[in-house]
């Protein structure tokens, strides 16, 4: 059967109702995970590794997503698949709102049940809204469009978390935390059933008919193509050491840093306004030039991240601001780069799901086993102080050095990566490091004509 072809303008209807579902996915994750699902954590009584563990969950259950290809060949459908379970993977969140708003207990084993059960339904929507989405988006159309959607999904994240966690400090000043994470986590599960409802305006490409792959060619089909199997491998080596800090910056930023929810909000401003702007410049980069030279430049660069963290205190923040720009300018070019390469190499039809399944799993696996490695050695360092040149350093700041220098060591295995009609990296720095001084050139001249004939005038 021939499928289903999608009409020019079907397809622009479905890209302005991918943004606007996206919004409210964006406004749902940042209500029921980051620094309220920490927050939580930490209010529950739960210790380093139990964060790390608890943060890991989602990475523990990539493997679900290998089950996306066979239920998208039984459904003869992705729409409703992602709908069902990113519906109930979303909402079931609300569990936790009438123990919060009712000040019952509420024990870990419930939340950690909680985000289990979402992490692995959500893992099969991702894979199988990833196929889907692959599909509606023209390739040539890809970097401006995920970066327009990505800066906007940003934008609304930060204005969220920002409103959020002032609200949230003012409940907790008033002695009601535990009330401010109800309202979070109801508010987050209302979003994510707008979110559900809008992917029915979407619509879907007809999905090819495809042959019935054995369990091994499903596992390890896209893995015999060189390229993906060069980035797969850069994948689970990057996520096993340079995550190693992940699952404690948040923490950092509540327990030793003393930042409130309003500051951590800040802080989310300045990295997703920046990210907006840089969304939308890399989106244009990436068609030009390629993913390639995009990713490779800006994982060089995110190395340099963690190692910002060892210099920050109490009472002097300047590196966690320099952090958040960077956050907004680097990590937005990496994960808009990667996703495009990703994107890019996933071209072979009949295995679709099985890319996408096998870039969650070698990322899930090795974000896992780093968070298990970085909770037991936190926890096996509780309590640890070094005080070295006036400053004192904490058990979280040698998970951050690690993760800083394991990011620059695993750049090679990226640079092995190839992207058939990509530019090389040097020549896309060149061209845009021409253009960049051609713009600073016209800026100063600009302020030159304006100052210049004053001079004269005052003479």
């Amino acid at each position: 059967m021939t499928p289903r072809t999608l009409s020019p303008s079907e397809i622009n209807r479905g890209l302005r109702v991918s943004i606007v579902e996206g919004t409210f996915a964006m406004l749902y994750s940042t209500l029921a995970g980051g620094m309220f699902l920490a927050g939580l954590a930490l209010f529950l009584g739960a210790n380093s590794f139990q964060i790390a563990l608890l943060t890991a969950i989602p990475a523990l259950v990539t493997g679900f997503g290998f089950l996306s290809g066979y239920l998208v060949r039984r459904a003869g459908t992705r729409k409703w698949l992602v709908i069902w379970t990113a519906g109930i993977g979303r909402f079931i969140f609300a569990v936790l709102v009438p123990f919060l708003a009712l000040r019952r207990h509420i024990g870990l084993p419930l939340l950690f049940s909680v985000v289990a059960v979402s992490s692995i339904l959500m893992s099969i929507a991702g894979t199988v809204w990833t196929s889907w989405i692959s599909d509606l988006v023209p390739e040539e159309r890809r970097g401006r469009f995920f970066g327009l959607r990505n800066g906007i999904h940003g934008l609304a994240g930060v204005i969220t978390a920002y409103s959020a966690g002032r609200g949230m400090d003012s409940l907790k000043a008033a002695g009601y935390e535990q009330l401010g994470y109800a309202l979070a986590f109801g508010l987050a599960a209302v979003f994510g059933a707008i979110s559900t409802l809008l992917l029915l305006r979407q619509p879907e490409p007809g999905v090819p008919a495809r042959p019935l792959q054995n369990l091994r060619e499903t596992f390890t089909g896209p893995l015999h193509e060189p390229q993906f199997r060069r980035l797969a491998t850069f994948l689970v080596v990057w996520f096993l050491t340079g995550t190693l800090a992940s699952p404690f910056y948040l923490v950092h930023l509540i327990k030793n840093l003393n930042f409130s929810f309003t500051a951590i909000g800040i802080y989310s401003i300045i990295g997703g306004t920046t990210g907006v702007l840089f969304q939308l410049f890399w989106g244009r980069v990436i068609d030009r030039f390629g993913s390639r030279p995009v990713a490779v430049f800006n994982f060089a660069l995110v190395g340099v991240m963690p190692l910002l963290w060892l210099f920050a205190t109490p009472s002097f923040r300047f590196p966690i601001w320099c952090d958040a720009v960077l956050n907004g300018v680097v990590w937005t070019g990496a994960s808009l780069g990667l996703w495009n390469l990703l994107l890019d190499l996933a071209d072979n039809p009949a295995r679709k799901e099985s890319y996408f399944a096998i870039y969650s799993v070698v990322t899930g696996l090795g974000a896992f086993l780093a968070s298990l490695l970085a909770g037991a050695i936190a926890q096996a360092l509780h309590g640890f102080r070094l005080t070295l040149f006036g400053q004192q350093f904490f058990n979280y700041d040698l998970m951050f050095f690690a993760a800083g220098l394991a990011r620059f060591a695993t750049l090679p295995l990226l640079l092995r990566v190839n992207e058939r009609g990509s530019k090389s990296v040097g020549h896309t720095m060149r061209v845009l490091g021409t253009f960049a001084l051609w713009r600073l050139n016209a800026g100063l001249e600009l302020v030159l004509r304006q100052i210049l004939p004053q001079s004269r005038d005052s003479r």
